[in-house]
């Protein structure tokens, strides 16, 4: 056999947004190729369109606007909002996407991914209502509003398409494709790469498994229609609009309107009434008519949840048989589905035996660090302690003082710590200090002979890590 050149792939990630936004380049020939995996940031975020559109703006110069493959992880606003943002861009002629890769749970003629999305319309629907309810002074309207930041909104115009449609208008039908778990896939235009499909999975109990079991399982479900709609129709009745559901339990004649009977207490002359002693200040404990709202914060919290772990995850093969591991935002239930299948699913004549989660997690030199750091988007025995190359290296999207200001708690201590440890030092992050970095990268550099180099962008909008590893062409 005879060994090629060094090759390289070049793994950018774009700084200061809470999102997604990465650019992988392939050197073939005299050619790059171009993989974009995700483009996002937070919807709320200050400067968010500003930033956005710089970040368009140099991909565009980086890659002459050819994407030979485009991926989208899930559909969350933080993964997808620069496509919609910057729409006269990407869906004009400054872009061309050759291919698109997206999960089974975006395929319009799939059954089960069809009734998954109609429980998330629902969900979506229901939130949209709450989030309206600017005039309570509830933190739990704050909790559904800040969840609801990372879910791309229903269009008002029905007729107008989500931006997920929008993308595979762009790339067209015979170029988008469904990845399944177990699949092994090789991006048309880049030949020396291919990527094995880790999740999502197909069974429903992984879908809704979002926390790590204590005992006996705990599970957060996926949402059922007719919860969401009860939701939707209390926020209705408060806003004064035309509620969804018409019967009620109560006979017309027996029904009174909260604020009237509130407005009454207001100007009675009784001593004490039961509706005085109900709204009086000392009494606000009492009152149980926006306990409705625990339903609307847990269905947040559950929607979530629910869009992370139907995330496409690929693990990329580099021809020296390096792995760079991209899980989106998976939690609990896709990262313990990997164990489920072989990669291939089947042995096949045009791939090497199957190899397991195990043998892949060992290979990873590159972790996208899931969910920006949160607590459980990361497996431990199963996930990270089982990524042993010592050339490992993890890059997480995240802005410490957005996250704080939401009250998430991002990146988790204990997990960015265990990074470290198993990196020894070799985190980037969205928000950190370039030259700490750069100091730990040569304090402990990834291969002595062939260190992963590591630059910045003059304006900080970027950090690029270079990977190099051989491959072979052949016998001479």
């Amino acid at each position: 056999m005879r060994q090629c050149a060094i090759g390289e792939v070049t793994v950018r990630m774009y700084r200061g947004i809470l999102g997604d936004c990465f650019l992988l380049r392939q050197q073939d020939g005299q050619k790059w190729r171009n993989i974009l995996i995700d483009c996002g940031v937070l919807q709320g975020v200050q400067g968010a369109r500003e930033l956005m559109k710089r970040i368009v703006e140099d991909l565009h110069q980086t890659t002459g606007g050819d994407l030979d493959l485009v991926v989208l992880t899930h559909e969350h606003h933080d993964h997808l909002s620069g496509f919609s943002y910057e729409k006269e861009r990407f869906f004009g002629t400054d872009f061309t996407i050759h291919e698109l890769w997206m999960a089974w749970t975006e395929n319009p003629n799939d059954p089960q991914a069809i009734a998954l999305h109609e429980r998330f319309d629902k969900s979506k629907s229901a939130l949209a209502k709450v989030v309206q309810l600017t005039g309570m002074d509830d933190p739990r309207i704050d909790t559904v509003k800040g969840l609801a930041a990372f879910i791309e909104p229903l269009p008002l115009d029905k007729t107008k398409k989500k931006t997920i449609d929008l993308l595979k208008d762009k790339a067209g039908p015979r170029a988008t494709r469904y990845l399944e778990p177990g699949d092994v896939v090789q991006p048309v235009r880049l030949p020396l790469l291919s990527a094995m499909v880790m999740g999502p999975p197909r069974s429903e109990k992984s879908l809704r498994k979002d926390a790590p079991s204590k005992g006996a399982a705990k599970e957060v479900y996926l949402t059922d229609g007719e919860e969401a709609l009860a939701l939707e129709d209390r926020a209705r009745r408060v806003l004064k609009e035309p509620p969804l559901i018409a019967d009620l339990p109560f006979a017309k004649p027996h029904r009174r309107d909260l604020d009237e009977v509130e407005r009454g207490a207001q100007v009675s002359g009784k001593a004490a009434s039961i509706e005085q002693r109900y709204f009086h200040e000392g009494n606000q404990w009492r009152r149980i008519e926006r306990e409705w709202l625990d339903s609307a914060e847990t269905l947040a919290l559950k929607m979530d949840s629910d869009t992370n772990n139907t995330s496409l995850v690929l693990a990329f093969e580099l021809p020296d048989g390096q792995v760079l591991l991209f899980p989106g935002d998976a939690q609990v239930g896709n990262w313990l589905s990997w164990g489920d299948q072989t990669y291939p699913r089947e042995p096949a004549a045009d791939y090497a035996a199957p190899v397991t989660r195990d043998d892949i997690l060992s290979r990873v030199t590159l972790y996208k660090v899931g969910h920006h750091c949160s607590h459980n988007a990361t497996l431990r025995e199963l996930g990270l302690e089982k990524m042993t190359d010592s050339r490992l290296v993890a890059m997480i999207p995240v802005v410490a003082e957005v996250a704080k200001g939401n009250d998430w708690n991002m990146p988790f201590p204990e997990l960015l710590h265990a990074l470290l440890e198993r990196t020894s030092g070799r985190v980037l992050s969205g928000d950190s200090d370039p030259q700490a970095e750069l100091d730990a990268f040569a304090a402990a550099p990834t291969d002595l002979k062939k260190p992963a180099r590591l630059r910045y962008a003059d304006d900080g909008l970027w950090v690029e890590l270079d990977i190099t590893y051989q491959c072979s062409l052949g016998a001479d």
